[in-house]
């Protein structure tokens, strides 16, 4: 709000409707007015009123713009996002980061009371990644590609979890302690399936959650026992 005008950057500050002059007009019109860069809004008010330059269409409408905005007795004071907000770092930090989509899987890796190295190895998977043979045998690391659980198949994250039979039996066994029945699948079809099987709270999804993250955590160690 506009006190006595000697707190705010008379062009860089967004006291004019929320946004600045400069942001609006552009720096010509700093040039148009005659005032130094460095002027607070105090060099536009006269006894009370506001007192803008004529000298150019853009100061002639910044004359019929703050015309609406009103004077508050004694200093000038910043509200936060809306009149009368209050302040908090936890407002101000969220203003200032990236805000990207949901993820539709977060409620089924981060959850309460979770296992957090079960929970971190389910959000590897989800983001395709772990370093499995075909990732590595692509870049020259490996000889082979082939599945180190001897099925014949190569090693992807699909086939890992949970399309060979070895991961598929634990899965399977899992499952049906969880009350859930289904046929087999990769992981493409078990990630899609947890997203809309395993979004609630109750007791049932949360045990199912703990038992996914604790199934692909201990098959990807198994994993890598036998291969180093």
């Amino acid at each position: 709000e506009v006190g006595d005008g000697n707190s705010f950057s008379l062009w860089h500050d967004p006291w004019v409707l929320g946004d600045s002059i400069v942001n609006r007009f552009g720096e010509r019109v700093i040039y148009d007015s005659g005032l130094p860069r460095n002027a607070l809004i105090s060099s536009v008010i006269r006894e009370g009123r506001w007192e803008w330059p004529t000298t150019s269409s853009d100061l002639l409408e910044l004359n019929n713009i703050t015309a609406a905005i009103p004077f508050r007795s004694g200093r000038d004071k910043v509200h936060w996002m809306k009149r009368g907000g209050t302040f908090s770092l936890q407002q101000a930090w969220m203003s200032l980061i990236p805000h990207s989509p949901v993820i539709p899987w977060a409620n089924v890796v981060w959850f309460p009371k979770r296992i957090p190295k079960h929970s971190f190895c389910l959000w590897l998977t989800y983001c395709n990644g772990h370093k499995t043979l075909d990732k590595l045998h692509r870049i020259g690391v490996t000889q082979s590609d082939t599945c180190s659980f001897g099925c014949g198949l190569r090693e992807t994250i699909n086939h890992l979890f949970f399309s060979r039979p070895f991961t598929a039996s634990i899965w399977n066994h899992l499952l049906s302690l969880c009350e859930y029945s289904r046929g087999g699948g990769g992981w493409e079809v078990v990630s899609e399936w947890s997203i809309r099987k395993l979004q609630g709270h109750s007791f049932r999804p949360w045990i199912t959650k703990l038992a996914l993250a604790a199934a692909v955590y201990h098959c990807w160690v198994d994993r890598n026992n036998r291969l180093f």
